[in-house]
This record gives structure tokens, C-alpha cells and sequence, in this order.
């Protein structure tokens, strides 16, 4: 009986130290606001350590609105408030490109069936005016639907401004997009390195990261991903600033995958991604950022591979204009 008794104080003692999911919540928003309330421009390295530990549990969702401005940490805020009234009064030489993209924006979301798409179009008219050399380009609707999911559209317009500008999303969105295929040159060197039988399977194929990834990038997973595990992707991105997260939700994908994958083709493989990955991962985000915080990059080989990959464009770039000079030389010698 001793024995049994104390086996109960035991059970006891764990079951009332059991903390219930509200509980943890509420200790992660007091957290959250914590790191609010002491944010300045030194916050990055004052706070580091603090919201590392925060960034991979999630924001809280009544609160991500609030830590996204925060994170994006809007130098320029009240100016661009002030311009974006302006903006969306102004005609766009985008406008009919936006008109027929909006619609394919989250088309089954409740928000963007109602008034979401006014707020969409105004804000991707109001950054095509803002940002003149990028404009418009397909993608962006998912970045800013994301944004408009968690603030008014005026909030939205200066994130966005930020992570075009101080994030360096914009380079992706450029005519050349070489930081995009910058970035698909880096993930399949991490896949080769990562996944090197499902690296050969592809290159056997010829399925290249640009069929399979461009979107990753230019939309943050937004066409692949259930919108929780988007958030929680967004969440990091802004606070690490890199694009580290990227590539690692992206090998995490691929490792789950693996086994499947190297028993299809070309086809195959873009099913799986177009509809199978979605359903795996709906209602498992944390199952999702742990599998991708999990996965190493060594920064200084990837530094390396961005010079490799710089030093190759700049070659051909010479080449290319060395063969046209012979030419234009060539055209210029006069007939005997």
C-alpha cells in the first residue's frame, strides 16, 4: 500500500507540473512581448540568443502581425504610408498584368474570394510604381498575400518594401533573375551533397531546380505548402534575414520524399510536388521546421559555391562579348 500510495504522490507531482498547449502559449506570447518591448536598433545582437529560442516554436498568431513590422524593422514606415495613398491613385503600366494574376492568388482562401483582392492588387500596383525596374513580376502576389493574411494593406505595402529592398528579395524579381538562378545553382549543390542518390536520379531525368524550385524561392513555398508552415517559414526568414531556411525546408522536403521520388519520372515528380507534399505537411508545420533546422549548411561552402558560380557568369559574360566584338570586326572589314 506504502508503495502504491507513493507511486500516486509521484504521478501527481508529474501530472500537476504537465504544462497544458495554453498554458505553453501563453508563456510563448509574454515571451514574444517581452522581446517587443526591449526591441531597438541593437536588438538583433542584444536579443539574439532570446528569440533564437523563440524563432522555431512560431510566433504567436495573434501577434505575428505586430513582430513582422517589427522584424523587418521599417526604417522608412511613416514615408511610405504616407506615399501608398498615393501610389494606388496612379495608373500603372502593370495593371492588366495584375488584373489576370490576382485571381490565381489563393483562389479557394475565403479572404482573397471576398475583399482580399482589392487589397492585393493595390499593394502589387502600389510596389510596381515604387520600384520601377522590377515592377511586376509573377510571384510577388504570394509574398503580399501572405502579408495581407496578418495586416492591412498599408502594413503590408511597407514590409514589402523592406524585404524587396533590405532582405534583397527584389533581386530575384529582376528581369535577369540571376539571384534566383544563383540560388537554384546552390540548392542542387546541396542536394548532391545532402541526397546524392536522389541528385543522380535527377540529373538522369533532367529535372533541374528550376522546374521543381523557382517557386520556392519567389514565393517562400506560398504554391506548395499549407499557409501555417508558410507563417512559420516567414517567421524565421524575417528574423535570420538569409535564405537559409529556404534551402533547408527545401532539402527536408526532398529527404522526406526521397524514397518516392527515385521511383518516378519527370511526371511523377512534379505530381508529388504539386499535390502530395501539400498533404503531408497539412497540420504538421512543427514536424516540418524541426526536420529543416535539423539539416547543417556549411556557410563557408556555400560562400564558396556563390564565388564559383559568380566567377563562371563572368567568364561567359566575356566570352559572349569577346564573340561579338569578332563579329562586329568581322562585318566591318570591307569585301575584296
Amino acid at each position: 500500500q506504502l508503495e502504491n500510495d507513493a507511486k500516486s504522490r509521484t504521478f501527481l507531482k508529474q501530472d500537476s507540473n504537465t504544462k497544458t498547449a495554453d498554458e505553453i502559449a501563453e508563456e510563448n506570447a509574454v515571451a514574444w512581448l517581452e522581446v517587443i518591448k526591449r526591441w531597438d536598433h541593437s536588438a538583433r545582437k542584444k536579443l539574439k540568443n532570446q528569440v533564437n529560442q523563440l524563432i522555431d516554436k512560431g510566433v504567436p498568431n495573434d501577434l505575428r502581425a505586430l513582430i513582422w513590422m517589427v522584424l523587418a524593422n521599417d526604417s522608412n514606415k511613416s514615408t511610405l504610408r504616407l506615399k501608398y495613398p498615393e501610389l494606388i491613385e496612379q495608373v500603372s503600366p502593370c495593371e492588366k498584368l495584375i488584373k489576370r494574376d490576382i485571381s490565381r492568388t489563393y483562389p479557394d482562401h475565403k479572404f482573397f474570394k471576398e475583399h482580399g483582392q482589392e487589397a492585393l492588387y493595390n499593394v502589387i500596383k502600389a510596389y510596381s510604381l515604387h520600384d520601377r525596374e522590377v515592377g511586376y513580376c509573377q510571384g510577388s502576389p504570394f509574398i503580399v498575400g501572405i502579408l495581407l493574411l496578418q495586416m492591412p494593406e498599408e502594413e503590408a505595402f511597407c514590409v514589402l518594401v523592406e524585404l524587396m529592398e533590405h532582405y534583397r528579395l527584389r533581386e530575384f524579381f529582376k528581369p535577369s533573375m540571376r539571384e534566383l538562378s544563383l540560388h537554384l545553382y546552390i540548392l542542387s549543390e546541396l542536394v548532391q551533397e545532402h541526397l546524392p542518390e536522389l541528385h543522380t536520379h535527377f540529373k538522369a531525368q533532367g529535372f533541374h531546380p528550376t522546374t521543381y524550385a523557382s517557386q520556392w524561392f519567389l514565393t517562400m513555398f506560398a504554391t506548395l505548402l499549407p499557409l501555417n508552415a508558410v507563417f512559420r517559414i516567414m517567421d524565421i526568414f524575417l528574423w535570420e534575414q538569409t535564405f537559409d531556411i529556404i534551402f533547408q525546408v527545401g532539402i527536408a522536403l526532398l529527404k522526406e520524399g526521397e524514397t518516392h521520388l527515385l521511383t518516378q519520372d519527370i511526371e511523377g515528380m512534379l505530381q508529388y510536388f504539386q499535390n502530395t507534399v501539400y498533404k503531408n505537411y497539412l497540420g504538421a508545420e512543427d514536424e516540418l521546421i524541426r526536420a529543416a533546422r535539423s539539416i547543417k549548411l556549411d556557410q563557408k561552402k556555400m560562400k564558396k559555391l556563390k564565388q564559383v558560380y559568380t566567377n563562371e557568369k563572368e567568364k561567359e559574360s566575356a566570352e559572349l562579348e569577346e564573340c561579338k566584338r569578332l563579329a562586329f570586326e568581322q562585318r566591318a572589314v570591307p569585301a575584296d
